[in-house]
């Protein structure tokens, strides 16, 4: 797997190729996803559906819409990652322009093809559809617990502690977490303290220490969590980061 990193932009492309894995279920709260089956078949399963996907097959997962995704060695999966904020506080002209450059520095630095660029290119459009149809209605309690694990994931908070800010029990504070997230709070945790690693991991800071400031009990918990969710270790993943050279 290798990742390409905008400095300017929160656009990330990852491509995914010879590897044979299926990721567990799981959601993503601060991106809208792209991805696009450039070889192989790729088997998707996203909310009620399952969608099997050839080569120039274009899926879209908005925040917080539950998927897994199979892949066979064969197969390559390019992905587009869009921040939610960039969505949010960029109209749909602007953003196109940004993600055109964004998308020919990567073809001129070989990331991929020209066919890809068009491809990624027009599902932008996509985006913005799902932003103005789809929006996932949760209860305002869930939301404020939902968006405080995603802003401090490290910080350890007992259900006991969860369900008392909402004045419910913590056995229905599980049961309504998990139907408006479609994770238990303590999977949501795990999930995004992953996520937040994956921003802070470089080569200059020690996954040891990442793995403490984190809430993981030594390095060896996290590499495990980590390589549930990602799909390489930690130190695969630093060692797959690249930055587009060129920023619009």
């Amino acid at each position: 797997m290798r990742y390409y990193q905008c400095e300017k932009y929160p656009i990330e492309f990852v491509v995914s190729e010879n590897i044979d894995k299926c990721f567990a279920t799981h959601n993503h709260v601060g991106h809208y996803i792209v991805s696009l089956a450039v070889q192989g078949e790729v088997t998707v399963y996203l909310e009620n559906r399952k969608l099997v996907c050839h080569e120039g097959d274009v899926f879209t997962i908005p925040p917080y819409a539950l998927h897994s995704v199979c892949q066979e060695r064969g197969a390559c999966l390019l992905s587009m990652c869009v921040g939610t904020a960039f969505v949010a506080e960029t109209d749909s002209e602007t953003a196109e322009g940004i993600v055109r450059e964004l998308l020919k520095d990567a073809v001129g630095q070989g990331i991929f093809g020209k066919t890809q660029e068009e491809k990624l290119l027009a599902s932008m459009q996509a985006i913005f559809r799902v932003q103005d149809e789809s929006g996932r209605k949760m209860d305002t309690g869930i939301k404020i617990l939902a968006d405080r694990i995603t802003s401090h994931p490290e910080f350890e908070l007992s259900i006991e502690t969860l369900a008392a800010e909402i004045f419910v029990s913590k056995y229905y504070l599980i049961r309504k977490f998990k139907r408006s997230v479609g994770l238990t709070p303590h999977q949501f945790c795990i999930q995004n303290r992953i996520r937040k690693a994956q921003s802070l991991l470089d080569a200059e800071k020690a996954i040891s220490r990442i793995a403490v400031e984190m809430g993981f009990y030594d390095q060896s918990h996290f590499d495990k969590a980590f390589q549930k969710i990602v799909g390489i270790s930690p130190s695969e993943y630093v060692e797959s980061k690249r930055m587009i050279q060129k920023s619009t």
